[in-house]
């Protein structure tokens, strides 16, 4: 049983990065301009407790709490055209499991890395923008790169192959560009469904997820916008092979978390940007906080 709580652990980590949906309220993916970059982000995701279906708090067989860490060097090329977006998803983790019964574990390399296409209507006619609302509707296919070994509790790859629908959205209600002065208000956000395929190892389908999250920004100077995003997921109840429905910690899940975020325009080719994200309700998750710094490095095309 708990080697299926720490899988659930590990579920909830990986596709949170994945998802990476923080990133999206700093007009990315719908408004990105065209060109090559690439982004290196630090994370890290600490938890130390885990809510039941009820929201009680679990604890482990001698009364602790869990202790759960993860740090990652998360990298993600990326290809932009006018209307096309091209990138991969290359994280580099380390997770550190503590008060596992009898044992601590940890395990640290290269995670599953996914690759994902987005076509954007930003630089199409207007009828291709309802409501001046840019669009990127994508796809993205996860590879079971990472490590992952059934008979361990800890494993940073997932063991199966995902597929991943999304759409990212922004809506700016002012004209030209999102800094230069204070007081550009935009909304921007995400939302993603992801299907997950059979772990042949132990014959058990996880759940599919939904994540989504939404937030207002606003410039602040000439360089930098800040703002405050909501977001969450909701995870079906995973399945056995002959498709009867697990129960317990295998059952459902969702999570709500909330926090700032910061974006800031160094030069016109190197950017920062900061987030941090509480999480403020679980069922069958961890409950934690989320915090990185994100580089990102830009070459316009010529």
């Amino acid at each position: 049983m708990f080697a299926r709580i720490l899988k659930s652990f590990i579920v909830v980590v990986s596709v949170m990065f994945v998802f990476c949906g923080t990133a999206l309220a700093q007009h990315f993916e719908a408004t990105i301009p065209q060109g090559y970059w690439l982004e290196a982000w630090m994370m890290r995701f600490h938890a130390n407790e885990f809510l039941d279906t009820e929201g009680h708090k679990a604890k482990m067989a001698d009364g602790k709490h869990i202790d759960l860490t993860q740090d990652i060097l998360f990298l993600r090329p990326i290809y932009v055209t006018k209307y096309w977006i091209f990138d991969a998803h290359i994280p580099i983790s380390r997770l550190e499991w503590k008060n596992f019964p009898g044992r601590d574990e940890t395990s640290s390399g290269l995670d599953d890395v996914w690759l994902n296409v987005w076509i954007r209507n930003e630089n199409a006619e207007a009828k291709w923008r309802p409501l001046g609302i840019n669009l990127a509707p994508g796809i993205g296919v996860k590879f079971p790169i990472g490590k992952y070994d059934k008979d361990r509790a800890v494993n940073l790859g997932d063991g199966q192959y995902d597929v991943r629908f999304d759409l990212r959205f922004s809506k700016f209600f002012f004209q030209g560009n999102p800094f230069g002065e204070t007081g550009k208000w935009a909304i921007e956000g995400a939302v993603e469904y992801t299907y997950r395929f059979e772990n042949q190892d132990t014959n058990i389908k996880p759940g599919n997820r939904l994540d989504w999250i939404i937030g207002p920004t606003v410039s602040v100077g000439k360089s930098v916008r800040v703002g405050w995003d909501i977001g969450g997921n909701i995870k079906e109840r995973d399945e056995t092979g002959s498709g009867r429905e697990l129960t317990g910690f295998n059952s459902w899940g969702r999570k709500v978390s909330t926090g700032p975020t910061l974006y800031w325009v160094i030069t016109p080719q190197i950017h920062l940007s900061a987030y941090a994200m509480i999480d403020i309700d679980a069922r069958n998750e961890a409950k934690g906080s989320l915090y990185y710094l994100r580089w990102l490095f830009y070459w316009p095309k010529k």
